[in-house]
């Protein structure tokens, strides 16, 4: 009996014309429907190249293109979308070997109906990145090769339910890896969250649950569930109230199954703020419970435990230069075995005055005081604080651009706690110039400070001098620099009652500059930055110094951007010179 289907070569040439013609006419089909709305990405390529003073090298080489699409079908309100794809290849050559990678990206996604009160979302991602390296994990028999190649798979996909004064959305995802060195691992989510507003607050509620297995085998469920509402209702008045609670249950593999556990964690707060319609009173209130309770396979005992804790704060401004301020807490903690509690209570006044004007100068005062009480089951214990400073400065002009300021101030605080007094003097004088005219603007300031205690031996003495200056020497080109200088001296009195003292210097400069346009071409700008510190400690016979140098010369025109870095840096006895290109085409 024959064939029923007999081909020749003439019925072969019909089939494939036949097929071209079906494949054109849908290719015409699908572009008649779908309308692209933007198109763009760039390819582009880095070198970069670095070496050490100790004869290790790096060189990478890294060539990278990206594209990205959005589009709608038939109408922008029926369906939006969006498509990326993205291609890596990189290779690093050192003296201990050579390494290698390639991965690529592509990701699509769609919103159906994304104006109306339904819409309905979907995006896949898969990746794939090959890595080829000499190196190894562990050296000898046991080496184990890091070459490795993962595959990733990313699922989402959401459901929306938007009305006036409210938003529901479900929505589940899906990440899946596949890797040649861990093997297959991955996890899912489902969640549900809603969005509720009326005229006197709002409400917004999630619950999710998590399936992980991570790369080491460790299967782990997430439960969770939130609630959180702002109550704006009453006048002057906010309050918010959250509620929580997650349970985690991890499974190790093999024989660390012995230690799964189950963690179950629950908290709720309430929180209350009220102001006064003249802004000068400022009350908040909070209460807060959270309680965990730990259940573990291996036989052990669990663990079980709460705290609860209630504050409540007042600020009072009476007039714009007093203001008093008081807050307490109380907490209680259970666990097992027992429980402990706190009770601490404060109160305080500040005031600060007015710049005062005697004659040419300003002069100014602050005072403040505290007191507190701590009550736990040590046992009670009491404190205060008291704070008093004054300061004084003046300003003289000079040729309308330069101007000289100086500054002194004192601070005098004593604090107690139990049977501890401790009293410290602070003194700080600020002498400083400054100019700007003409492009041009210079500042330099000097700073000295004595803090110390009073019968004690501690003693903090600083001496700061900084000196910046900007100029603008054209109208494309533009240096500026900065010197700093710092000494510090700190004595104090050791455990066993000696007193010590420890200096330390530290010098810093650094200049820059920045050149639009060089030699006349359009697009091309240079900069050059160099930064030097060196710090000296008393005792210490060897320097500390860091030290960079950056040079970068970028070019940009039209769509094509070219960029070439030198870096030198030395810092912590290691010095190291990088080279740095990247050219890069965006259309």
């Amino acid at each position: 009996m024959g064939s029923l289907f007999r081909f020749t070569g003439h019925n072969v040439i019909g089939l494939i014309t036949l097929l071209m013609v079906g494949l054109s006419n849908s290719a015409f089909v699908v572009a008649s429907v779908v309308t692209v709305t933007n198109t763009n990405g760039s390819v582009g390529y880095i070198y970069r190249s670095t070496d050490y003073d100790t004869g290790s090298y790096s060189n990478q080489n890294l060539l990278k293109a990206n594209i990205d699409n959005s589009f709608f079908i038939w109408r922008d309100w029926f369906v939006t979308g969006s498509s990326s794809l993205v291609f890596t290849q990189e290779q690093t050559l050192s003296e201990n070997g050579e390494s290698g990678s390639f991965s690529s990206t592509g990701q699509i996604g769609f919103s159906v109906l994304p104006q109306s009160s339904m819409p309905f979302g979907f995006s896949y991602t898969r990746s794939d990145s090959k890595i080829n390296s000499d190196f190894k994990l562990y050296s000898g028999v046991n080496a184990v090769s890091l070459d490795d190649n993962v595959i990733s798979d990313s699922l989402v996909v959401y459901q929306s339910l938007v009305g006036k004064g409210y938003r529901l959305k479900v929505q589940y995802s899906d990440d899946q890896f596949r890797s040649t060195l861990r093997g297959k691992y991955g996890s899912s989510k489902l969640s549900l969250s809603g969005m509720f507003r009326g005229r006197s607050g709002a409400l917004r509620a999630s619950v999710t649950q998590k399936d992980e297995v991570t790369y080491d085998k460790v299967d782990r469920k997430t439960s969770s569930a939130r609630l959180n509402h702002n109550y704006t209702g009453f006048q002057q008045t906010t309050i918010n109230t959250a509620l929580s609670s997650s349970q985690i249950q991890q499974a190790l593999p093999g024989a660390a199954s012995l230690t799964n556990y189950d963690v179950t964690l629950n908290q709720a707060s309430v929180s209350l703020i009220w102001r006064s319609l003249d802004k000068k009173m400022t009350v908040s209130s909070g209460l807060r419970f959270s309680g965990i309770e730990s259940v573990t396979s291996s036989g052990l005992s669990g663990v079980s435990s709460s705290a609860l804790s209630a504050n409540v704060s007042l600020s009072y401004r009476i007039t714009q230069n007093l203001s008093i301020n008081a807050n307490s807490l109380r907490s209680v903690n259970e666990f097992e075995g027992g429980e402990s509690s706190v009770a601490q209570d404060r109160v305080g006044v500040d005031y600060r005055s007015d710049a005062i004007k005697l004659g040419d100068y300003s002069y100014d005062w602050r005072v403040a005081a505290d007191l507190g009480r701590r009550s736990d089951d040590v046992g009670e214990s009491n404190s205060s604080t008291f704070s008093l400073g004054h300061a004084v400065g003046r300003k003289w002009g000079f040729a309308r651009s330069q101007q000289v300021y100086l500054r002194g101030a004192q601070d005098y605080s004593m604090s107690a706690l139990v049977e501890t007094v401790r009293q410290r003097l602070s003194h700080r004088v600020n002498l400083g110039w400054k100019q700007g005219a003409m492009g041009v603007s210079r500042r330099m300031q000097l700073q000295l400070s004595d803090q110390r205690d009073l019968g004690d031996e501690t003693a903090l003495q600083t001496l700061s001098v900084d000196v910046d200056q900007q100029v603008q020497m054209t109208r494309r080109i533009k240096l500026n620099g900065s010197l700093n200088y710092q000494l510090t001296s700190y004595q104090y009195a050791s455990s066993v009652g000696e007193v010590s003292s420890s200096d330390t210097a530290v010098i810093s400069m650094d200049g820059g500059l920045s050149y639009i346009s060089p030699f006349s071409v359009a697009g091309l700008m240079f900069t050059s930055n160099y930064r030097y510190s060196q710090s000296v400690l008393a005792g210490v016979s060897e320097l500390t110094v860091q030290q960079t140098w950056s040079n970068k010369l970028n070019y940009r025109v039209g769509k094509i951007d070219v960029s070439l870095q030198y870096l030198y840096r030395e810092a912590r006895q290691i010095s190291y010179n990088s080279v740095y290109f990247s050219v890069r085409r965006i259309f």
